[in-house]
C-alpha cells in the first residue's frame, strides 16, 4: 500500500489493508516483488495530483518489468477524474473510489485472476466508512492513531473541490466513533488519538442538527488510558465557546488546536467564500488564549488567491506578525478545475504568488525561532516516537504542542533506554527554528 496525501487518506488506507488482511491477504513492506500495489491517491491540488500520477506511473513501470503483477489505484484521484483517468491508464488493473472498502477484496481478486480486465468500484456519492469495516491495519506507530469522524463538507470555499470529491458532510455516530477509539486504544495500544475530518467543527450537524465535536471530545476524554486527544481541521467559524471550554476542561484533550484561517484580509476572505472576518478571527484567538493558557495554535494560509493585492497581502503579514501562530503551513493558490476560484478575475501571476509565499515563510521562520526560544529551560512532558538514527542515547519525541508529521520534534537525550510510546518529563536545553533539544529529568 502506498498512501499519499493527508491523514484522512491514511485512515482509509488502514481500513483497506485491514479488510484485505481479514480476507486472507498478506501485507508486505516493499512494492518490488509484491503481487499487487495499491496506491491510495490525493487530488486536492495540482502538486498532489502530479505526485499521485507519478507514483502510479512508477508502479506501472515495475509491472512492465515483471517486478509487480497488478496495480490498483484508489481514492481521490479516481473519484475526481473518473472515466478520463481510467481511459488514460490502460495498464492499471483496477480502480476504487474514495469509499471502496467493501469492494476492495472483489476488485483485487478479479484483477489477480483475470476475470475482469479493469474491475472498477466507484459510487457517484461516497459513503462514510462505518464500524463494521474495522479492524484497521496500522500504518502509524502503535502509540498514536488517527480517528476519522466524518467525510465531506458543508462549506463551499472558493479554492476547494473537496465537496465535489467527497460529497456533503456525512458524520459517523458518537457511539461508533467512541467504540472505534476504544478499539484503537485496547487493541493497538494507542495513547494519542488525533481527530480528523474534512471540517471537524461541523461534526454531527447532519446527524444531530447541531455540532457535536465538544460532546465527542468529552466522551473520548472519559476513555481510560488515553493520554492526548488532538483536534485537527477545525474551521474557525466553528470555534464555539463550548468547544473552547471543552479543550480547557477535559484533561486529556491536548491544549492544541489546528484551525485553517486561510487569510486575514476581509476582502480576500469574502472572495474565498469564508464565513468569517479578521475581527472574528482575532476575537476567537484572544478567547482561546485567555481561556486555555499556553494553547498551541496551528493554522494554514493560502497566498496568491485571485484578486489578492499587495495591500491585502500586507494585511495578512501584519496579522501574522501580531498573532504569532505557534505552527503554520502556507500554500500558494492552486487553480483547480471545478472550483469557484478558477472563474474569478484578476488571477495572481504564479511568480508573484511564489514570491509572496517565500516572504510569508521567512516571516514565520522568525516567529517560530522566537517562540521556540521561549521554551529554553522549561520542563514539560514529551512522547517518544522513535530512536534517533545513528545517535545512541538520543530519541525523537514531541510535546503536546506538536502533531506527528506536520510540526516540530524534540531531540531527547536519555541515559536510560526509551521506547516508542513512552511519556517522559524533560527539560529543554536548546532550541532551533522549529525543533527543540531536551534531556530527561
Amino acid at each position: 500500500m502506498i498512501s499519499l496525501g493527508c491523514p484522512r487518506t491514511l485512515v482509509d488506507s488502514e481500513v483497506y489493508l485491514g479488510r484485505l488482511q481479514q480476507d486472507g491477504f498478506r501485507i508486505v513492506e516493499e512494492a518490488d516483488g509484491s503481487d499487487t500495489v495499491i496506491i491510495n491517491t490525493c487530488a486536492f491540488v495540482q502538486e498532489a495530483i502530479q505526485e499521485s500520477i507519478d507514483t502510479v506511473l512508477q508502479a506501472v513501470r515495475l509491472k512492465r518489468e515483471g517486478r509487480v503483477k497488478k496495480v490498483i489505484v484508489a481514492g481521490c484521484l479516481v473519484q475526481r477524474f473518473k472515466q478520463d483517468l481510467i481511459k488514460e491508464l490502460p495498464d492499471v488493473d483496477g480502480f476504487l473510489g474514495v469509499d471502496g472498502f467493501t469492494d476492495v477484496t472483489a476488485v483485487l481478486t478479479k484483477a489477480l485472476d483475470g476475470s475482469a480486465a479493469q474491475p472498477i468500484a466507484l459510487r457517484p456519492r461516497p459513503q462514510v466508512p462505518h464500524q463494521g469495516l474495522l479492524p484497521r491495519a496500522p500504518l502509524t506507530p502503535n502509540h498514536y492513531a488517527y480517528l476519522k469522524i466524518s467525510e465531506g463538507c458543508l462549506k463551499a470555499c472558493g479554492f476547494c473541490i473537496i465537496p465535489k470529491i467527497k460529497g456533503p458532510l456525512s458524520s459517523r455516530s458518537l457511539e461508533e466513533v467512541v467504540d472505534e477509539a476504544k478499539q484503537l486504544i485496547e487493541e493497538r495500544g494507542a495513547k494519542e488519538l488525533i481527530v480528523v475530518g474534512q471540517d471537524t467543527s461541523d461534526y454531527g450537524i447532519d446527524r444531530y442538527g447541531k455540532p457535536q465535536i465538544p460532546e465527542l471530545l468529552r466522551r473520548l476524554g472519559k476513555i481510560n488510558s488515553v493520554r492526548w486527544i488532538r483536534l485537527l481541521y477545525c474551521h474557525p467559524a466553528g470555534i464555539s465557546d463550548e468547544l473552547i471550554e471543552t479543550i480547557r476542561d477535559v484533561p486529556s484533550v491536548a491544549k492544541y488546536l489546528d484551525s485553517a484561517m486561510e487569510h486575514a484580509d476581509d476582502a480576500t476572505l469574502k472572495r474565498m467564500n469564508r464565513p468569517t472576518t479578521q475581527a472574528h478571527l482575532r476575537e476567537r484567538i484572544a478567547r482561546l488564549r485567555a481561556d486555555v493558557p499556553g494553547i498551541a495554535l496551528r493554522t494554514s494560509i493560502v497566498v496568491g488567491y485571485p484578486g489578492e493585492t499587495e495591500a491585502e497581502f500586507e494585511t495578512l503579514l501584519s496579522f501574522l506578525r501580531e498573532i504569532k501562530f505557534d505552527r503554520l503551513g502556507a500554500f500558494t493558490f492552486s487553480p483547480e478545475e471545478g472550483s469557484a476560484a478558477i472563474r474569478q478575475p484578476n488571477q495572481v501571476p504564479a511568480e508573484v504568488a511564489k514570491a509572496r509565499h517565500a516572504r510569508l515563510m521567512e516571516l514565520q521562520q522568525i516567529i517560530a525561532t522566537e517562540l521556540n526560544a521561549a521554551w529554553l529551560g522549561r520542563t514539560c512532558e514529551v512522547v517518544i516516537d522513535d530512536a534517533a538514527p545513528d545517535a545512541p542515547g538520543v530519541y525523537l519525541g514531541r510535546t503536546a504542542a506538536d502533531c506527528p508529521e506536520v510540526d516540530g520534534q524534540v531531540y531527547v537525550h536519555s541515559q536510560a533506554s526509551l521506547k516508542a510510546g513512552d511519556f517522559v518529563p524533560v527539560t529543554i536545553t536548546d532550541t532551533y527554528e522549529y525543533d527543540l533539544v531536551a534531556r530527561v529529568t
